[in-house]
């Protein structure tokens, strides 16, 4: 095909791994495919068949740090990296889980760069050590690079707790990003405020905002949702509380549901908030009072398809960001965006609230303000009409498809090569 590219995206976070974060590099990899480039996907395996599988264009290097289902010798090993990777950020070396995979990576950089034949390298963070292998690679066999931020590294950074603990980690981060900035070609970010801050800090105008985007064939022939019952007004929350934010952020959302039944009897009690995804122990012991009354029902982890249909059931969809960061966003939102349900948005000032306006899918009130969440709550419930004026943009939400967004991507890449002079005849 005419201005074909061959790409390396070089993603840890990948398919099969079950998490948020595998859908953004899944979907730039499948249809710049259907764009009729090649798309060489270097990632990471926990199975140690091997310490390097290639298979249909995915090449997997092994990672020792699995961290989940650990038994036996593999916890004791498991637990001798965790206390390295502490030992050594205490003592000022920067270090990570993550450390070890980027090691066995560099082992088979040769290799690897002669399968994939790249004429340029995509590299999406987190982690910070995709970033790091990109552009060892990219300098090293002399190929562009274009780094993806899907969180902030420096600025509002996903991993802010564990800067603050170990200072060495964030010069390691500052160092890091400041090599990004002079050395790729282009910078790709989820949302605006993370593209505004590379263009101010590092006068860096090739930098664009890439929305991770909803697929449309991914609600196609879904399977049967969650069950809900249709004589309540049912609120779905998929995905996780935790992860990179603290339980506290969600906490008020739940102390005005206990204020609805309270204040509210006849209303609150027919309301259920659904939860579809993992949550620890402790998580769940919160909210203990609420699930046995039935305020709210925990379904666990449940398949992609089943949550998408769940989607388009519920009477609203809840999504709650930090205050703080207003670059939070999260793949959902986008799959809420298209299942046309009434949102219900938990944010304030952040790029989630601008996309909530623009397309006019939802509420917006402020996450922690529990009397005025109370207050939305109990008007929804009770009025129809202010429930009803809900009505999307569909050419504004149509803005937001993963296929649009993958367009510009395209063009981006392919000026990239023509411009560098390495586009293959």
């Amino acid at each position: 095909m005419e201005n074909a590219v061959n790409i390396l995206l070089i993603a840890y976070y990948y398919p099969p791994m079950k998490s948020g974060g595998t859908l953004r590099p899944f979907q730039m990899a499948r249809y710049l495919r259907q764009e009729g480039h090649r798309v060489t996907v270097l990632t990471h395996t926990y199975c140690k068949t091997t310490e390097l599988s290639d298979d249909n264009d995915t090449l997997r290097v092994y990672d020792p740090s699995h961290n989940k289902n650990r038994r036996g010798a593999r916890q004791l090993q498991w637990l001798a990296m965790r206390l390295i990777v502490e030992v050594l950020n205490r003592l000022g070396c920067a270090a990570s889980i993550y450390s070890w995979w980027k090691r066995r990576v560099l082992k088979f950089q040769g290799r690897i760069m002669r399968v994939a034949a790249p004429d340029v390298i995509l590299a999406t963070y987190p982690p910070a050590e995709t970033l790091e292998v990109a552009l060892l690679l990219s300098e090293n066999f002399a190929v562009p690079l274009v780094s993806d931020f899907r969180d902030g590294l420096i600025f509002e950074p996903i991993e802010r707790e564990r800067i603050r603990r170990y200072p060495c980690v964030g010069r390691s981060y500052l160092r890091l990003e400041r090599q990004v900035a002079s050395r790729s070609s282009a910078i790709i970010t989820i949302a605006e405020p993370i593209t505004e801050y590379f263009k101010a800090q590092y006068d860096f105008d090739k930098s664009i905002t890439l929305y991770s985007g909803f697929d449309p064939d991914d609600f196609d022939n879904v399977p049967a949702p969650v069950e809900m019952d249709c004589e309540k007004f049912n609120v779905l929350f998929t995905g996780r509380f935790g992860l990179s934010c603290n339980y506290n952020q969600v906490e008020f959302f739940f102390d005005a549901v206990r204020l609805l039944r309270r204040r509210y009897p006849e209303v609150g009690m027919n309301v259920c908030v659904h939860l579809l995804g993992e949550y620890s122990r402790k998580e769940l012991e919160r909210l203990d009072d609420l699930i046995s009354i039935g305020a709210v029902s925990h379904h666990g982890f449940v398949p992609r398809g089943v949550s998408l249909a769940s989607q388009l059931e519920a009477d609203a969809l809840l999504i709650i960001t930090p205050p703080d960061r207003k670059s939070a966003t999260s793949t959902k939102i986008f799959e809420y965006l298209f299942s046309g349900r009434p949102i219900l948005a938990l944010t304030y000032q952040t790029v989630l609230e601008k996309m909530i306006i623009e397309t006019r899918t939802g509420w917006i009130v402020h996450p922690h303000h529990t009397e005025e969440i109370l207050a939305l709550l109990h008007r929804i419930l009770t009025d129809r009409d202010f429930y009803n004026t809900i009505v999307p943009s569909q050419e504004a939400v149509h803005r937001y498809s993963t296929r649009k967004q993958v367009e510009l991507l395209d063009r981006l890449l392919k000026g990239i090569i023509t411009s560098d002079g390495t586009q293959r005849q």
